[in-house]
């Protein structure tokens, strides 16, 4: 274990030997771990080297051992814990140059073979394993395009990305109305914030783009829904991969934020039980679709319930709003923080 800072098997059965003793002579620690002497002082030797133990007076205890020849353990809060510190540090520094080489080696890659950067992923089967590839190799960071079609709204679908927020990577996420609106949309992007993912909404998104980490990055190649499945593009990290992610922050920069709130509450019904109940505007989910700029069809089609009824809650909001258009009732219930 102690390889990790440097030390071997030796030197931490030392130390640790020498730890229980408080202080003792290199014979003592001989006999406490079982070693040969010889081995024991060049432990004893490097420990010393690392700050780890040092030589006390053998006068001090009033035996025959030789003067130097009393070790003493510093604490291993303080001692271990600076060699860890500096170990971190020298790991950091190893990371930097790696990334350093990394990215000479990919320059060198693209400038005898400019195709290494591309390569055309053929057919929804195969664009969806490689979808999965990058979910499970992503680290850090997840930014995705979200627009039409909008392809399996089955909470299975979402298993995904639900172990990728578990383990502590960041997600952010535009999604375009349009898809919101599709059947299952609203309810699917509601599960995914409440997972902790960051959505905001635009009425539109000019691509459907997944980047990982801001290093790969897949795309379809054909911008027409009908045939978006037939082939996408993996971009490596280069130049366009940067030029993607920086579209990718220029549209959630525009984009509104999507408002969380228990999936029960979006069909209608009360919240359970269990959940806790917020400070809640008048009917949130509508506000929240009125904000994301669902149409009428399309805020009934997800509350479950008819246009004419819809009709009569929206009347309702606005009335206790005091507003007479949409834009109106958007600008109230932002002042009173119900967005």
């Amino acid at each position: 274990m102690w390889e990790a800072v440097g030390l071997g098997l030796a030197e931490e059965r030392v130390y640790r030997a020498l730890v229980r003793l408080g202080r003792g002579t290199a014979r003592e620690c001989t006999a406490e771990t079982g070693l040969a002497e010889a081995e024991v002082r060049a432990a004893l030797r490097c420990l010393a080297g690392y700050g780890l133990v040092t030589a006390g007076d053998a006068g001090a205890r009033g035996d025959a051992a030789g003067a130097g020849d009393v070790w003493v353990s510093a604490d291993p809060q303080v001692a271990l814990g600076a060699l860890l510190r500096r170990r971190r540090t020298e790991l950091d520094r190893m990371r930097q140059s790696v990334d350093e080489l990394s990215a000479e080696y990919r320059e060198a890659q693209l400038r005898d073979d400019p195709g290494r950067l591309t390569e055309v992923v053929r057919g929804g089967t195969a664009q969806y394993a490689r979808v999965q590839d990058l979910l499970a190799g992503t680290e850090k960071e997840l930014l995705t395009l979200v627009g039409p079609p909008f392809l399996d709204p089955a909470d299975d679908s979402l298993a995904p990305m639900q172990r990728l927020l578990e383990r502590g990577v960041e997600c952010r996420a535009v999604h375009a109305a349009e898809v919101l609106a599709a059947d299952g949309g609203w309810r699917q992007a509601q599960r995914l914030a409440e997972l902790g993912e960051q959505i905001r909404v635009l009425p539109s998104v000019p691509v459907k783009l997944v980047i990982a980490d801001r290093r790969r990055a897949l795309l379809p190649l054909s911008t027409r829904a009908d045939r978006m499945m037939d082939s996408a593009v993996l971009v490596r990290h280069s130049a366009l991969t940067d030029a993607l992610v920086a579209l990718f922050e220029q549209l959630w920069e525009r984009g509104a934020p999507l408002g969380a709130m228990d999936g029960a509450r979006i069909g209608g019904g009360p919240p359970a039980a269990s959940a806790p109940v917020p400070a809640p505007a008048p009917d949130d989910a509508l506000l929240a679709m009125l904000a994301a700029g669902l149409k009428d069809e399309a805020i009934a089609r997800q509350l479950r319930i008819s246009e004419r009824s819809l009709r009569r809650r929206m009347s309702v909001l606005l009335g206790r709003l005091a507003a007479t258009n949409r834009f109106q009732a958007g600008v109230q219930a932002a002042r009173r923080g119900w967005l």
